[in-house]
């Protein structure tokens, strides 16, 4: 990725903090996951097992969580952190994710792929753990302030993590036909991301898989850095 590229990241990134200040929000980047868990669960979010200490390692370098704030309460979450697949693709990867989480009493139907997840390989930006806190402005505010923290995480993951393959993420179907998708900035949806023989009590069959390749998240970052009047000369 270029400098140019960077640049307009970054660009976008600025343009999106100060929509979210025009909302009367300010923002921190917290990158201590003991932090951010309780944080999450202090406004009722059960936080899923990608997040949680006891399954990753989280150090400070391999993931974030964007929190915007109205006068100092928390109101919208969302994190993003970086997988290494190494040898397998995504899908086999996530496989091997949720054997580790769920253990043997919780079978996938190994027949069944979802398409995108076997092209997608190597360094792997996963986000997840969305919030908006109920209370804090109207539904519109609410979700405009989501999407711009959303396609903040996008913006400094890419930055960030530049050897990145691409930006993923799950969530539950009837969400994603709520506009959740568009909230997310994800581009590509691919329903019924993974089939279970016996699902967990948090899990379900219409998980749908959002993806995007790092020139989708190029693509948005030039709309929101023109929209400002940010420069943007970030070549495919």
């Amino acid at each position: 990725m270029g400098p140019e590229n960077v640049s307009t990241l970054f660009n976008a990134y600025s343009a999106c903090r100060s929509r979210l200040y025009a909302l009367g929000c300010s923002v921190r980047v917290l990158r201590d996951f003991s932090e951010v868990i309780p944080a999450l669960e202090a406004c009722g979010k059960d936080v899923t097992p990608f997040f949680q200490t006891r399954f990753f390692d989280f150090n400070g370098h391999n993931g974030f969580c964007h929190v915007a704030f109205a006068n100092e309460e928390p109101v919208s979450f969302y994190c993003s952190q970086l997988f290494d697949t190494g040898g397998m693709n995504y899908l086999e990867y996530h496989r091997v994710q949720l054997a580790r989480i769920y253990g043997a009493d919780y079978e996938v139907d190994m027949s069944w792929i979802c398409p995108p997840m076997k092209e997608i390989q190597g360094k792997v930006i996963y986000s997840g753990d969305a919030l908006n806190v109920k209370g804090f402005g109207s539904a519109r505010l609410a979700l405009e302030r989501l999407a711009l923290i959303a396609r903040m995480n996008l913006y400094l993951g890419l930055a960030t993590w530049q050897e990145a393959n691409a930006c993923v993420g799950l969530a539950r179907a009837n969400r994603v036909q709520k506009s959740l998708g568009d909230i997310y900035g994800a581009f590509h949806r691919y329903p019924y991301a993974t089939r279970w023989i016996n699902p967990p009590e948090d899990r379900e069959q219409d998980d749908m898989f959002l993806f995007n390749w790092p020139s989708d998240v190029l693509y948005l970052a030039k709309i929101d850095a023109h929209e400002t009047g940010q420069p943007s000369e970030a070549s495919d």
